[in-house]
């Protein structure tokens, strides 16, 4: 909430909590009306007050004019600010003068799954794509390989591979790949050695 709308807020509750005390006082019959119509009249005669009076209720004329209809206009603004945040947590929004495109981060992970499952020594593999919100993309995998592969190797192929492929695609940069090996798999070896024993 804005300081302005603060100011509106409290100035009108201080109006509805004098005005209640003033009706709380006139129920119970500890001020009565005429007293009251007579310290009103006594202000509007008095050129000074008169010109307060009638200054204060041209700003909140004005005030609640801003506040019934203006804070709509800025909530409906908020609102759709509020959604393209959202989106752009949902992938990357691109913006041109013909329109928008929103690219999701599933489509990003799939095609980041796509380079993955072209490596032979890769037996499993779990994609997350992280967006920011200045459109920086990370891509988070997690493998499982296959024993005697090089781990650097196929950590420098897959993100090269990963980034050039997003690249080609979307034209968007891949800020980060990480990559965590979670598991290595031992290749069952073929027993050669019955093979052997049979000749």
């Amino acid at each position: 909430m804005k300081i302005i709308d603060k100011i509106i807020l409290n100035i009108y509750s201080l109006i509805i909590l004098i005005e209640s005390i003033i009706v709380i006082l006139l129920i119970f019959g500890w001020a009565k009306i005429e007293t009251i119509i007579y310290i009103i009249k006594d202000m509007l005669n008095n050129n000074i007050a008169y010109n307060i009076v009638f200054g204060i209720s041209v700003v909140f004329i004005i005030l609640s004019i801003k506040a019934m209809f203006f804070k709509n206009a800025r909530d409906k603004i908020d609102l759709v600010e509020t959604k393209r945040k959202e989106k752009m947590g949902e992938g990357v929004l691109l913006e041109n003068e013909d329109g928008k495109l929103l690219i999701s981060k599933e489509t990003i992970e799939r095609l980041a799954n796509s380079v993955v499952n072209n490596f032979d020594n890769i037996q499993d593999a779990r994609t997350k794509v992280i967006i920011d919100n200045k459109n920086d993309i990370t891509i988070l995998i997690e493998l499982q390989i296959l024993q005697n592969t090089v781990i650097k190797d196929l950590n420098a192929n897959l993100q090269s591979r990963i980034k050039e492929i997003i690249k080609e695609a979307t034209e968007l940069e891949v800020n980060e790949i990480n990559i965590k090996i979670k598991n290595i798999i031992n290749i069952p070896q073929k027993v050669e050695e019955n093979d052997e024993d049979e000749e």
